[in-house]
C-alpha cells in the first residue's frame, strides 16, 4: 500500500475504520462476488450433509463387511443344514463325545481347536436350512 492511502493530505493518519469504509468503498464488487461464491459453497455443503443425515447408510463393500449371526438377529441359533467342522476360540477344545463322533464319521481325528457340528438328528436338511 502507499503511504499516501493512510495519511490525508493534512497529514493526520486516518482511524482504522475509515480505512476500512475507504478499502470497501474502493473494492465493493469484488467483495461481494467473493462473500456470494462462499455462501454459495456454505449452502451447497448443508444440503448435501442434510441429504446424506436423511438417507439410511448402505455400505458400498458389503464383501468386507461383517456378517450378523442368526442369533443376533432373530434370538434363535442358527441352523447349519450338513455337518461341518467349526473353529473354537483360543483355548477351547472339542468334548469327547464330538471327537468320537467325528471319528466314527470320517475316520480321522478331529484337529485341535476345531469341534464336529451337524444339524440336529430330528430335523429334516431342508427344514434346518429355511
Amino acid at each position: 500500500m502507499r503511504v499516501t492511502d493512510f495519511t490525508p493530505e493534512d497529514g493526520e493518519p486516518t482511524s482504522f475504520a475509515e480505512r476500512t469504509k475507504n478499502l470497501y468503498r474502493k473494492h465493493r464488487g469484488k467483495i461481494l462476488a467473493v462473500g456470494g461464491a462462499v455462501g454459495s459453497v456454505a449452502l451447497t455443503a448443508v444440503v448435501v450433509i442434510a441429504r446424506n443425515a436423511l438417507e439410511p447408510s448402505v455400505p458400498e463393500d458389503t464383501e468386507d463387511q461383517e456378517q450378523t449371526s442368526a442369533t443376533e438377529t432373530t434370538g434363535e441359533p442358527r441352523q447349519s443344514p450338513t455337518p461341518h467342522l467349526r473353529k473354537l476360540t483360543e483355548g477351547q477344545n472339542a468334548s469327547e463325545e464330538k471327537k468320537a463322533q467325528y471319528k466314527a464319521e470320517t475316520g480321522a481325528d478331529l484337529a485341535p481347536g476345531t469341534t464336529w457340528v451337524h444339524p440336529p438328528e430330528d430335523e429334516d436338511p431342508g427344514e434346518a436350512a429355511a
